[in-house]
């Protein structure tokens, strides 16, 4: 069975349409933090360490799918943003509303390159900034660096793994996934523990979750 399972491995990850299920997913991740790119994207680079794919390749797809679901991500939160705001006029999350756009206007690049480190803190980061009317030529500088970052950050790791158990897919995939994992929960861990002094992703969050309600749509996501 184990022979069967690492066969499977690597005709999928060795497959030329891994490149477009990585843009794929990508792009959809940005929306849903439930889909799976995370691990796609670690795959690919253990493949790449293999000669199965050309990481660059890898990391180049995996940015362009996160820089377009962020797009997405944003102009959805744009166009909901004038009724969200109405909505909430007068009330404790008006005040959240505001909170959000005034630190996005002075700490808008940390917040949108840091909060994807977070587990579902870019999907709220992302909806807060087109809901709070960020400027959209800064919103695409800072997207643009973050999601090649990010991607590169995913792709090296699974890289990594698949040269330190090269002949060991499984094993490989195993442990990049599972150190990138723990790197989130550490980050997210972090984040708690600074919320007294500051805390923009939980006041971006508030702002995301209470947009899709107050216009009416379905809440797709918690909070990357």
């Amino acid at each position: 069975m184990f022979d069967v399972l690492r066969l499977v491995t690597e005709t999928a990850v060795a497959s030329p349409w891994l490149l477009a299920v990585i843009v794929g997913l990508a792009l959809l991740d940005a929306l849903l933090p439930v889909v799976p790119s995370e691990a796609t994207i670690i795959a690919a680079g253990v493949a790449a360490a293999a000669g199965q794919q050309d990481l660059l390749l890898v990391i180049g797809a995996a940015g362009l799918g996160a820089f377009l679901g962020e797009v997405i991500g944003y102009l959805i939160g744009r166009g909901i943003g004038p009724a969200v705001r109405t909505r909430l006029a007068g009330g404790s999350r008006a005040d959240a509303f505001d909170r959000v756009a005034r630190l996005l206007d002075r700490r808008g690049g940390t917040v949108l390159l840091t909060a994807r480190f977070i587990p579902a803190g870019r999907t709220a980061a992302v909806l807060a900034a087109g809901a709070t009317g960020y400027p959209a030529a800064r919103f695409a500088g800072y997207t643009v660096v973050g999601a090649w970052l990010s991607a590169a950050w995913v792709g090296v790791l699974g890289y990594a793994g698949g040269t330190a158990f090269a002949g060991q897919p499984l094993v490989a995939l195993g442990v990049s996934f599972g150190l990138a994992t723990v790197i989130g929960l550490v980050a997210d861990v972090v984040r708690r523990l600074r919320r007294p002094a500051a805390a923009p992703v939980p006041a971006a969050a508030q702002v995301s979750a209470a947009a899709p309600v107050s216009a009416g749509l379905p809440v797709s996501a918690g909070v990357r």
